[in-house]
């Protein structure tokens, strides 16, 4: 026998052994593709839900968000706002504009209001915003519906709110909209647009106007909130920095503000990658049965190749190629599978009773996934059927044979 484990001999007796059983073959190919197909699909699915939240929630809100800490007796009136002076905003804007994780800052005015239509008439809230500052943070015309964005809050009476809040209030684009602030002054404005954060507990509630109106209507020049977005939100070192240089503020972040959804992301996370996995394992144990059975009856032919000369590396690689051929085959076509029902999944129109604004089923099509379960898939085939060809490298020819 030649010394050269690879060799068309070898590569020739695994083939035939492959072909021989046809349908054991098969179903070692089908244990591979189902998998890695089932695999891809949850990969892409769960991680496309955390995805459409993550960009709903945390790319619409500010990663750091800036009060000014509210007296006791403040606390103690319902609709008391707390404001940054002047002078606190200058030094905390300065410190931002020189912070290297810092991407983008806007001061706003928020205030708790009624909001009054023709027919309606529900409680909400104002962000009274700085134009040029908060397109910055928000990506607001990707957001549009209707209407225009931000640009159109240069004149002061108008008004953008969300979807969810315009078909409870029964008003579309170019209607108006009647305020009622905490002091009792009335103000009304022109809806110039209608934007969907695909949220309703955010669509719900979520107004912009210029916030030089709103601090006219709130006879007020001071501001109440300083929202920021960082470069890279994992890193929220910002936030102890500006609680250790600048006194009598209340710092957030969106770790803390959106605890539920962390939470949420990391559980399925967790149960994705585990269940994921775990059906992978489970078909490397299938693999695994079919081959070692192989083995089994391929003993007599073992013993008399060992018998002419097949050293146990070439035994082991004629077992191990019949591995390697099934966990390509199972991976590839599972990986197409696994495209086609991910694709099937992703057109499928979704009703969700308007708590999620969305019309199919959010999908990640990310390649490295696909990478990710061809790779483990064909490891896993790999290990499975090492072990069986592990375990016919050391028969002994002479013990078959005296069997016989």
């Amino acid at each position: 026998m030649s010394k050269h484990v690879f060799n068309k001999t070898n590569l020739f007796i695994a083939l035939q052994y492959l072909t021989a059983r046809k349908k054991q073959s098969l179903l070692a190919v089908i244990g591979v593709l189902l998998g890695v197909t089932t695999f891809i699909v949850l990969i892409n699915f769960m991680t496309g839900v955390n995805d459409f939240l993550d960009d709903a929630v945390f790319n619409g809100s500010p990663d750091i968000t800036i009060n000014a800490q509210s007296s006791p007796e403040q606390k103690s009136r319902q609709f008391q706002a707390t404001n940054i002076s002047n002078e606190k905003r200058v030094a905390i804007d300065e410190l931002l504009k020189k912070h290297s994780n810092v991407a983008a800052f806007a001061n706003q005015v928020i205030s708790p209001a009624i909001l009054t239509s023709d027919t309606k008439q529900f409680p909400g809230s104002l962000n009274g915003i700085f134009p040029k500052q908060e397109k910055k943070m928000v990506n607001l015309e990707r957001r549009l519906i209707k209407g225009k964005g931000f640009q159109s809050l240069s004149q002061k009476n108008n008004i953008l709110i969300g979807i969810s809040l315009a078909k409870r209030l029964a008003i579309d684009v170019g209607d108006s909209l009647k305020i009622i602030l905490p002091n009792g002054k009335q103000e009304t404005l022109k809806v110039s647009g209608i934007f969907s954060f695909g949220i309703t507990t955010i669509d719900n509630v979520r107004t912009y106007m210029s916030a030089n109106t709103l601090q006219t209507l709130l006879n007020k020049e001071t501001i109440t909130d300083i929202h920021i977005k960082l470069k890279e939100r994992e890193d929220i070192t910002v936030k102890t920095f500006l609680a250790n240089t600048v006194s009598g503020i209340s710092i957030g972040d969106w770790k803390e503000n959106n605890k539920t959804i962390v939470i949420g992301n990391k559980v399925r996370d967790i149960l994705t990658w585990s269940i994921s996995f775990a059906l992978l394992l489970v078909a490397g144990f299938g693999i695994y049965n079919i081959l070692n059975n192989t083995v089994i009856q391929k003993r007599k032919d073992i013993a008399v190749l060992k018998t002419i000369g097949y050293s146990s590396r070439d035994v082991i690689f004629i077992f191990l190629v019949q591995a390697i051929i099934i966990g390509l085959l199972g991976a590839i076509l599972g990986a197409f599978f696994g495209y086609g029902i991910s694709y099937l999944i992703s057109i499928t129109s979704l009703d969700t009773s308007d708590f999620i604004i969305v019309d199919t089923y959010p999908i990640n099509f990310k390649p490295s996934y696909y990478l990710l379960g061809v790779a483990f898939g064909i490891l896993t085939t790999i290990l499975s059927g090492y072990f069986p060809s592990k375990k016919a490298s050391i028969v002994d020819p002479v013990t078959i044979i005296r069997g016989l």
